[in-house]
């Protein structure tokens, strides 16, 4: 699915945050707050919907997630002012949001640091930010490999890796590796997936 619009979008203090636009582009604006790891094009998916709902999806990169600039020592709360410029370039006086996964923190945050600008608030299947989580071992061992390597190597290396394994974690699994996949959750989460 190509987005209807694809740009990069230059911060006044710099930055670039790389967004794509889904849907009805007179539609209702949506900030959407992509999961992790993921990026902008994981709004792609809403398209469709989007369009027949009449409803504009905006889905901004995250700093340092695909063409978005890296910004050392950023905090969740930086999120905000981040939208807030993109909706002041893009003239969206009030917005809605949409969180899933890993972006529901974020979609939070917006609707916490802009209760002027943002009309609801809506998350999917919502995680935790686990990047503050003390206790990692509940995480999937993906999640805990990616924290690791987060830590501990620098980030232009860090990005190679999500970019060569871009086209591996794309493809959809074949139906006997799901016996596998289940082994590597939680065995409650496991359970319910069974079935």
């Amino acid at each position: 699915m190509i987005p209807l619009r694809d740009e990069i979008f230059i911060r006044e203090n710099g930055e670039q945050v790389a967004f794509s636009e889904y849907g009805d582009t007179r539609g209702e604006p949506v900030m959407f707050c992509h999961g992790w790891p993921s990026s902008r094009l994981m709004a792609q998916f809403t398209h469709d919907a989007a369009r027949e709902l009449g409803v504009r999806i905006i889905s901004p990169d995250r700093p340092g997630i695909a063409d978005s600039s890296f910004v050392t020592g950023r905090k969740l709360l930086d999120w905000a002012p981040l939208v807030s410029e993109l909706a002041n370039f893009l003239k969206l006086e009030k917005f809605r949001v949409l969180g899933i996964s890993g972006g529901a923190p974020y979609a939070y945050t917006l609707a916490w640091a802009m209760p002027e600008r943002v009309r609801v608030v809506a998350v999917v299947s919502g995680a935790p930010n686990i990047a503050e989580l003390s206790d990692h071992s509940g995480l999937l061992a993906l999640y805990r490999w990616l924290m690791f390597a987060d830590q501990r190597f620098p980030a232009p290396l860090c990005r190679l890796g999500f970019r060569l394994a871009r086209p591996l974690l794309s493809l959809r699994p074949p139906r006997r590796s799901r016996s596998w996949l289940l082994k590597l959750l939680q065995p409650c989460d496991a359970d319910s997936l069974r079935d």
